[in-house]
């Protein structure tokens, strides 16, 4: 078992607030569960969410294993079972996040001489031109990016390195007003505040980023396929 790497401090009043919303959601569990995913029981309220969840993976590790990166950074890690999947398919792996728990979770469950876990919320920290791959899963809506976020990103990459965003919606400018109304009043219900999770436009992304799969009409046929977009962007 490897032991997480502190380069920040973790963020603790994000840490109490994530905790919380995800405690209510059923998405904080137990090691045991936490090493079964993306399976889990038949009858867990979550399920189909999981199964979607399942179904993108096995397309990214698909595209992973055409591409055999050496080193790869997952940004916004969480307890690691997609690190620990990812992993799989690469010599190096990388997961950060900002908060403690979840990391030492991680660390205990999937840590090992290719899988290491760091808390870092600032990217710069990190070494440059040394990851093939970098990416977001279920992660990138906690970020508002800018020019800086982009080139910080794109400074950690090697030379043919690319950048991917999983499991995040983006909406045009008018969707995005009606979304945050609905995620206000779903966090209401839930007695929190929607403050750290934002609505991205698609013209937040750099102009040559590129779709790789677009959710369409044919997923009410087909329920598992993952309602999100899948992004890429070159360095």
């Amino acid at each position: 078992m490897s032991e997480v790497r502190y380069l920040t401090d973790p963020l603790q009043i994000f840490e109490e607030t994530y905790k919380s919303i995800r405690s209510k959601e059923g998405r904080w569990v137990s090691d045991e569960e936490v090493k079964l995913l993306p399976s889990i029981q038949g009858n867990h309220v979550l399920k189909s969410e999981w199964e979607k969840r399942a179904w993108m993976l096995y397309k990214f590790l698909k595209y992973l294993r055409k591409k055999q990166p050496k080193a790869i950074l997952d940004i916004g890690c969480g307890n690691g079972w997609m690190t620990h999947k990812v992993g799989q398919v690469s010599q190096k792996i990388t997961g950060i996040d900002v908060g403690k728990e979840e990391l030492e979770q991680a660390a205990r469950c999937f840590g090992s001489d290719s899988i290491q876990f760091i808390c870092c919320s600032d990217w710069s920290l990190l070494p440059k031109a040394s990851f093939d791959v970098i990416y977001f899963a279920g992660s990138f809506h906690y970020f508002e990016p800018d020019d800086q976020l982009w080139e910080t990103l794109k400074s950690l990459l090697k030379p043919n390195g690319e950048i991917h965003i999983l499991e995040t919606r983006f909406y045009t400018s008018d969707e995005a007003i009606a979304a945050k109304k609905r995620t206000e009043d779903y966090f209401d219900s839930l007695g929190e505040k929607a403050d750290y999770y934002y609505h991205l436009t698609w013209s937040l992304l750099p102009e040559n980023h590129e779709i790789l799969y677009k959710p369409s009409i044919l997923q009410k046929i087909f329920p598992k396929q993952s309602p999100f977009p899948w992004i890429r962007i070159r360095k």
